[in-house]
């Protein structure tokens, strides 16, 4: 149940309280806010703080406001615009290293259980990517393709927390591999020996062979050049 707010700052704790009403299972994806002048007296405070908070967790993609209906809880969180994984490894001036270790540790994990998982048609999406990977004739299209390939391949982990995790970091990561199409874009050679890699993970996960899939996604990353992608 929502409570009383004193001597706090007030639109902070109204966050806090929504998000812990959310965790213990009180709050619920579809549940409806009590109405704004009910929210007020329970919660002891102004409207302006009220909107205030509310607003704050409309840009999270927690709720939704419906003209003429109310406020909504809701999972909006992976289309926010708001990344704070992404925002604090900035602010903290985290390094291409953390990405990379990163990368190696949630896509070793996720190549595995794709491989475990897959269906036909998990797989035929994936031949579906990589053929817009190579067929594509920009390096912002290349990127595009190639970021979703790998975001692909997260999902047929059917893990959500790694989803959502890999979301919310999602700035660095695209980031990331738009430097390193790149940087093999301008290389014949190089862009070659990375659709090849591409197509062994694929072919891999075709196998239902998770051992043979990681390796090849080890492969993938171990390749790339850490210094140029600091330049």
């Amino acid at each position: 149940m929502f409570e009383s707010i004193e001597n706090k700052k007030i639109s902070q704790v109204v966050i806090e309280q929504i998000q812990d009403m959310i965790m213990s299972g009180e709050l619920k994806n579809g549940d409806k806010l009590p109405p704004e002048r009910e929210l007020t007296q329970t919660l002891n405070i102004g409207r302006p703080a009220l909107r205030e908070a509310l607003k704050a967790l409309e840009v999270i993609g927690l709720i939704e406001s419906r003209h003429g209906q109310g406020n909504f809880i809701v999972n909006n969180t992976e289309n926010s615009f708001f990344k704070p994984l992404s925002l604090s490894f900035k602010l903290s001036n985290g390094n291409i290293e953390d990405i990379l270790e990163l990368r190696h540790l949630l896509e070793n994990y996720t190549v595995s259980q794709a491989a475990i998982h897959a269906s036909e048609e998990d797989i035929q999406r994936l031949y579906e990517l990589y053929e817009s990977l190579v067929n594509s004739e920009t390096l912002e299209l290349k990127s595009h393709y190639d970021k979703e390939f790998h975001y692909e391949i997260a999902k047929i982990s059917k893990n959500t927390l790694i989803n959502n995790l890999l979301e919310s970091t999602s700035y660095l990561f695209d980031n990331f591999i738009s430097k390193t199409i790149g940087m093999t874009f301008s290389s014949e050679d190089s862009i070659d020996s990375l659709y090849e890699e591409h197509l062994n993970i694929i072919r891999a996960i075709e196998k239902h062979d998770p051992d043979k899939a990681s390796k090849c996604i080890f492969l993938h990353l171990n390749k790339i050049n850490r210094g140029m992608l600091i330049q």
